[in-house]
């Protein structure tokens, strides 16, 4: 991945650029890190300047719609701190107990961290946001995996292998070997939106890249994928940043 700059009108732009071997076409996404591209394996970085030249008012556009979004905190790992879940938010519930091990406990809208009384504030708040991230992608694999699959079964496609993992960019991504990663951040969204990334990438596992017959496949299992897809993009997950 590199990254180049190009000029807009009066505006300068930074962008990453990147390829991959799956894709066929130029693709350009928007989102909190700025503009990035990816491109066929064969194409030139010329190429990648000419399509967002093509397409610099709707990058400009979605840029300023990026800037105006209220960013949420970093999660700090204290005591009332919200995270987001399914669509809406479970308060954080500290609590210091006298054992070495922590463990979660949801309860209702809350959830209860016990932590270590011994240790000492930033090691303890350290400690609760390793015990959250654990916790969401064990959750998240719980929830998203037989949505995959279930996906998979009623296009009559292999049966995936699916893991859960933090990732930057990407709700989810599908290999040629039939492997799936979808995201643990999405586990803050509802499962309307969850169940369209995973409809996606259980369509890539019989079409790798974003053809006619890609949105066919989408399009017998979820009909209104279109408006799912644009709801995602332009909801801001609630709750702490993690």
């Amino acid at each position: 991945m590199i990254t180049r700059t190009i000029r807009l009108g009066e505006r300068e732009l930074a962008y990453t650029l990147d390829r991959s071997a799956r894709r066929r076409t130029i693709g350009l996404k928007v989102g909190p890190d700025g503009l990035s591209v990816v491109l066929p394996r064969f194409a030139s970085a010329a190429e990648a300047d000419r399509a967002v030249r093509e397409r610099a008012g709707w990058i400009l556009d979605r840029l300023d719609k990026q800037a105006r979004r209220v960013r949420p905190a970093p999660l700090q790992g204290v005591d009332g701190e919200k995270i987001g879940w399914l669509g809406g938010v479970l308060t954080l519930r500290i609590t210091p107990h006298q054992r070495a091990r922590t463990s979660l406990q949801r309860d209702g809208e809350a959830l209860e961290v016990r932590v270590d009384a011994g240790l000492e504030p930033s090691l303890r708040a350290a400690t609760v946001r390793r015990a959250l991230a654990r916790w969401r992608r064990e959750q998240a694999l719980a929830l998203m995996a037989p949505k995959v699959t279930a996906y998979a079964t009623a296009l009559d496609a292999p049966r995936p292998s699916v893991r859960v993992r933090e990732q930057a960019s990407r709700w989810g991504s599908c290999s040629a070997d039939g492997s799936i990663r979808m995201n643990a951040r999405l586990i803050a969204f509802d499962e309307a939106l969850i169940d369209y990334v995973c409809a996606h990438e259980a369509c890539h596992l019989l079409e790798m890249n974003h053809s006619r017959r890609f949105y066919a496949l989408l399009d017998e299992i979820m009909p209104d994928h279109r408006a799912r897809r644009t709801r995602l993009r332009e909801t801001d997950p609630p709750g702490a940043a993690f």
